[in-house]
């Protein structure tokens, strides 16, 4: 009822009587420890807690006090969510650093793999880089992959159980010199397969980068689709590196003529749609040359 009106009640009787007030005047208290806003801070909490008022039946809300409770509440939720996300990029910087540390490892093993073979110097770096290039545009969703780097930075770990002097002959190898190198994607594989960054496209990689679309490569003599897509893309980019760089038994062919090469392999040895787009890399491979 309004005040005035027959059967008006005093307001203090409405809210409860005298035990009311003091209660009142301890939660009034307390607000002094509330944080102080501004205005324009308080505005949307008092309009908020004013339409609460009609939904819980237009029983009398102290609007002050709610307002000063909310916006004490909304400062302690929002001290846990900056904490919570400190902690978070605590987490993330040291994972950072982690991953960091692990890609510099790796690098490191492939250079010092690369010293055991008379390939031309920067050969794993080299076929990194341009096999990153050819994955974001023929399988952007696997470039993400830190695993994929590695396998292409470590393809020719299994080469460190092969002997130097199959690994250095200056001239073509015998039947049985080449079995034994056909065996480092083996070896490789079963390298990596206990490492767990290592253990997904990066083992796919170094297990089958010289198959062939054919059917016809080495160890497992895969073909097509079964040939994982990243060592499918992988093996275009070796063959290329390898024409493209002198060798013990020969000299670097020419760009063109190893781009010859790769079309010649479409759908033989290579994949024919992978190997398309490697060839839509011409004019950024003449640059880089």
């Amino acid at each position: 009822m309004l005040p005035g009106r027959p059967g008006a009640r005093a307001p203090r009787d409405r809210v409860g009587g005298p035990g009311r007030r003091r209660s009142r005047k301890a939660d009034l208290a307390g607000r002094d420890r509330v944080p102080r806003s501004g205005d324009g801070r308080r505005s949307p909490f008092r309009r908020s807690i004013r339409d609460l008022t009609n939904v819980i039946g237009g029983r009398p809300v102290d609007h002050e006090l709610a307002i000063a409770q909310t916006i004490k509440y909304a400062e302690e939720l929002g001290d846990l969510y900056a904490q919570e996300r400190a902690q978070r990029r605590r987490a993330e910087d040291a994972l950072e650093r982690l991953e960091a540390s692990y890609a510099g490892t790796v690098r490191a093993l492939a250079a010092a793999l690369e010293l055991r073979d008379d390939e031309t110097g920067g050969h794993a770096e080299r076929v990194t880089r341009l096999a990153l290039r050819l994955t974001r545009e023929v399988a952007p969703e696997l470039a993400s992959d830190h695993g994929l780097e590695y396998g292409f930075l470590l393809h020719d770990l299994g080469k460190i159980g092969i002997p130097d002097g199959i690994l250095r002959k200056p001239g073509p190898l015998a039947p049985d010199e080449l079995e034994q190198m056909r065996f480092h994607p083996t070896l490789g594989e079963r390298l990596v397969a206990g490492i767990p960054p290592l253990n997904g496209l990066a083992r796919e990689v170094v297990a089958a980068h010289h198959e062939r679309w054919d059917g016809r490569g080495y160890p497992r003599q895969l073909s097509g689709d079964s040939i994982p897509r990243a060592a499918r893309i992988f093996s275009i980019v070796d063959a290329f590196d390898a024409m493209t760089n002198d060798r013990p038994y020969r000299l670097a062919l020419p760009l063109s003529t190893a781009l010859e090469e790769v079309a010649r392999g479409r759908g033989t040895q290579f994949d024919p749609v992978v190997a398309e787009a490697f060839l839509g890399l011409e004019t950024e491979l003449r640059e880089a040359a």
